[in-house]
């Protein structure tokens, strides 16, 4: 009997296994099938092999979706001009992005081998990057692109399963993933009829779901390249892009040269995490581009700083400061990428303190059975054995009505967010309007800084640095 109930075990392992198997293939099977339509429709793939490069002019508006001056819609909106560029063959690619008023920022970067460079055009300086990556930077143009990304469909066909029909304005689509060299899989929706791009999206981190839409097709040489295009995250839309101009297989290699007016400044070194004392009992803890403030108090430590991966930043401070529990977390403002650590303070037991404006934004953004929020209205003030401790609104600016910074006037130690920084050693940018409208306030609230930091850079910078900055942001206007 045993012996029978084996080999009935076995066959319905074997049927089961079968089975996958089955629908895996014909996930593949249709997946090529579609490709072999969409690739059609987009000229072929001979045209679609042929195109090496692609260069589109934008006029774009953000809505800067938890990412404006108040918490809450309506958002602003921020125009500007920019452009991208990318060559295949020689693993080239060229961007720039300016404000309407040309004033407050035009930046770029340069993608070329060990000739690559971030560029900043009104200061006329341009910052090596140490370790350029051609795919990583290139992918946020090929995401945006429909042709870009068909071309990439077709190359990486083996790796794409179709997910099924869904419905778009309407009107049925075909699903397919497309897994890129770098970042999340992609899921693509091509039109029954048309097989064009009509939507894409993939899950994106503390972002959540980021979604893409394509209009407005014309060709140019044959292929379909959309002439308007939305970004939308967790359903909000956070980008409306008009595509001016395009060409195609246009050789882009004048743009990756530096003009002899600009300067080459110190390179941006890769930023792993670290821990770096700045004064007796005060850290400036963090990497890849975002940084927290740890002060040690008598019997407890304050923390000031939201970006995202305070979990491991406390883990680093434990090492050196291991019987003293984080009392507060002070979250600077209210912007998605500043609040995220409230999740984190939440669960340490930390006691959460935001500007009194942002509390509900604040406490809309954490998961927890129970946890304590306190606000700040104007200022709060800490004071220990060792150091005095004061959280301050320095807002309105033009980047937030509420800005919380942290001041330690005994050693002229100040951290802030979003409004002045250094990308490397004496790289000083002209002060845009944010920058402006931070120094004004310092004055006004009789904050003497002689160092710093800079929730996004592990660079101390000084007051002589600030003052710099807002020498060259009032010269180009004298220029003018």
């Amino acid at each position: 009997m045993k012996k029978y109930q084996y080999i009935l075990i076995s066959l319905l392992l074997i049927s089961n296994t079968l089975t996958a198997q089955n629908l895996t293939q014909v996930s593949v099977d249709k997946a090529r099938e579609v490709i072999d339509q969409v690739v059609e429709a987009y000229g072929g793939s001979e045209r679609l092999n042929k195109l090496n490069s692609v260069m589109i002019d934008f006029e774009t508006s953000n809505l800067a979706v938890n990412q404006s001056k108040k918490p809450g819609p309506p958002w602003d909106v921020n125009k500007v001009k920019d452009s991208s560029m990318v060559d295949f063959e020689n693993q080239q690619f060229v961007s720039s992005i300016q404000s309407n008023d040309e004033r407050n920022f035009h930046n770029g970067i340069i993608i070329n081998g060990d000739k690559s460079f971030q560029v900043d055009f009104l200061a006329k300086t341009a910052t090596p990057i140490a370790e350029p990556n051609f795919m990583n930077t290139a992918g946020s143009f090929i995401r945006v692109t429909p042709a870009l990304l068909v071309k990439q469909l077709m190359q990486r066909a083996n790796t794409a399963h179709y997910l099924g029909q869904a419905d778009v304005d309407g009107k049925p689509h075909d699903v397919v993933t497309l897994v890129m060299e770098v970042g999340p899989a992609i899921s693509l929706y091509f039109d029954q009829e048309t097989h064009l791009l009509n939507k894409s999206e993939r899950f994106f981190g503390v972002f959540g779901m980021v979604g893409y839409r394509f209009h407005e097709y014309k060709k140019v040489d044959g292929i379909p390249f959309n002439g308007r295009f939305e970004l939308f995250v967790s359903g909000e839309n956070n980008m409306k892009r008009h595509n001016v101009r395009t060409q195609i297989n246009q050789p882009i290699a004048k743009h990756t040269q530096l003009s002899d007016k600009m300067a080459q400044v110190a390179p941006v070194q890769p930023d792993p995490l670290a821990r770096q004392e700045i004064s007796d009992g005060v850290y400036l803890i963090g990497g890849n581009g975002t940084y927290a403030l740890f002060v040690e108090m008598d019997d407890h430590v304050i923390a000031i700083g939201g970006t995202a991966g305070i979990p491991e930043r406390i883990g680093l401070l434990k090492e050196v400061v291991p019987n003293k529990p984080i009392k507060y977390g002070v979250l600077t403002h209210h912007h998605g990428d500043h609040i995220v650590g409230g999740q984190a303070y939440a669960e340490e037991g930390t006691i959460i303190l935001t500007a009194a404006a942002h509390e509900q934004v604040v406490r809309d953004s954490i998961e927890h059975d129970s946890y304590k929020l306190e606000t700040i209205k104007d200022q709060r003030t800490f004071t220990g054995k060792q150091h005095e401790l004061q959280i301050i609104d320095v807002g309105p600016t033009d980047h937030a009505e509420h800005i919380l910074v942290a001041y330690l006037p005994k050693a002229g130690i100040l951290f802030q967010a979003d409004h002045f920084g250094l990308r490397s050693p004496g790289n000083i940018n002209p002060a845009g309007q944010a920058t402006q409208d931070f120094a004004q306030s310092l004055k006004k609230h009789k904050i003497k800084a002689k160092s710093i930091l800079s929730a996004h850079s592990a660079l101390v910078a000084t007051d002589a640095d600030l003052n710099t900055a807002l020498k060259l942001a009032k010269e180009l206007v004298q220029k003018d």
